[in-house]
């Protein structure tokens, strides 16, 4: 069942990339679609440039049959299938280039593990936690160069506050007990 949901997240991504050809995918379903490592059920779609959600809105209805439609500050969402796609204008240019992983534009592992520390200081999900753990696991990078390359990133960002966001893990309610000893391990590393 999940595999069948998670073919159908990837056709509708090819879809919408092909027809939005500035947006790629640089969180969790990103890694989903990479790794299987935890399930995603939404797309999200990132775009450093500015868009105008009125014609992205106009665009969308003629290629898809949109059920609902919301308008936020910096991002626009439909259901369709059943499936959430949110279009969000996210002004932080990533540090690699973007990658091609089955036809899929996503983002680079490194660049998802620094949106994911900074999601992580402006909202509490496990989500991000998770990822942020899972990436980290899976390469050790160097506080330094985080440090060094998420204030490249996210201009006038304090790394520091962010970091405590992400280590703040009584925060997160019900989050597993391998992403807690993770991220008691990266604290160790980074910070005592």
């Amino acid at each position: 069942m999940e595999r069948k949901r998670i073919e159908k997240m990837k056709e509708m991504t090819r879809k919408v990339q092909e027809n939005f050809k500035s947006f790629y995918l640089a969180g969790g379903t990103a890694l989903m679609f990479k790794y299987m490592h935890r399930i995603s059920k939404d797309l999200d779609f990132l775009s450093y440039k500015p868009f105008s959600f009125l014609r992205l809105s106009s665009k969308m209805r003629k290629k898809f049959n949109i059920k609902k439609e919301e308008k936020f500050e910096d991002n626009i969402d439909f259901i369709i299938d059943d499936m959430k796609v949110s279009f969000i204008f996210f002004p932080f240019k990533n540090i690699y280039r973007l990658e091609n992983f089955d036809d899929i534009k996503i983002a680079s592992d490194y660049d998802i593990f620094l949106n994911k520390l900074y999601a992580a200081g402006r909202r509490i999900e496990n989500k991000d936690a998770f990822d942020f753990a899972f990436l980290y696991q899976k390469y050790k990078w160097n506080k330094n160069k985080v440090k060094k390359d998420f204030e490249k990133k996210f201009l006038n960002q304090s790394f520091e506050i962010y970091l405590g966001a992400i280590f703040s893990i009584d925060d997160y309610k019900g989050l597993d007990k391998n992403t807690i000893q993770i991220i008691e391990e990266i604290k160790r590393n980074w910070i005592e």
